[in-house]
């Protein structure tokens, strides 16, 4: 019988020093930690904040229904969305409100400082959506106000006019704040080339934004200057 020899097998030389294995931890993001802010109550039919206001602070819609609105040059303001609970506002960029923001009913809403908007766009992604949406719309209204829509020339005219007056009042020694009541005529609405319907819409729509007021004995008043001044540049 043949013997068989014993197969070579290659040596395992093993080291004196075993290095222990660790499995690797993945590192897990945590997500940050949102800012507090103050709670607050909003009644039916009252403004959180109004188109032209000074941003003061960023709101999130806790509880109830809020209407954003913006005026237009000729009618009623137009309805931009309806809001409902978990919704931010006054994000963007402008330091100034676009839109008008009204309980439809009453209202619980926590109020952050505008310092805390990249906070609570770090700690949720559909806060950092809505900035996104807020920043679009404003570049959006401030493209409208460096090329005007034709629809919104009247309005400039007559607000650069009215913004005339008030300066030449003020020069002449007069009460700048009232124009007298021949602004309806036909010779006022030929000098800033405008049909007279075109110039009592304008009118209309000056006193609905809060520029003008009707003065009791007849006239107007402006109540905004700064603001005519503004629109008509």
């Amino acid at each position: 019988m043949m013997d068989l020899a014993p197969a070579e097998t290659p040596a395992v030389e093993i080291s004196g020093t075993c290095e222990p294995f660790v499995v690797p931890r993945f590192k897990t993001s945590q997500p940050a930690a949102e800012p507090t802010g103050i709670e607050r109550t909003l009644d039916r039919g009252a403004y959180l904040f109004r188109e032209g206001e000074t941003k003061t602070a960023a709101y999130r819609l806790e509880a109830g229904i809020l209407c954003v609105t913006s005026r237009r040059p000729v009618g009623p303001p137009e309805v931009v969305e309806m809001l409902f609970p978990g919704t931010l506002l006054g994000l963007g960029f402008l330091d100034r409100h676009i839109d008008s923001a009204m309980a439809v009913v009453p209202c619980r809403i926590t109020e952050f400082p505008l310092s805390a908007v990249a906070a609570l766009c770090d700690a949720s992604e559909s806060a950092r959506d809505r900035q996104a949406s807020l920043t679009e719309r404003e570049f959006a209204a401030r493209r409208r106000e460096v090329a005007p829509d034709p629809a919104e020339r009247p309005l400039r005219r007559v607000a650069a006019f009215l913004s005339a007056m008030y300066h030449m009042n003020r020069h002449e020694g007069r009460n700048p704040a009232f124009v007298a009541e021949f602004l309806k005529s036909g010779d006022v609405a030929a000098f800033l080339d405008l049909e007279v319907e075109e110039l009592a819409a304008a009118l209309t729509d000056l006193r609905q934004r809060g520029f003008v007021g009707r003065a009791e004995s007849g006239g107007l008043v402006l109540l905004d200057p700064e603001g005519l001044e503004r629109l008509a540049t």
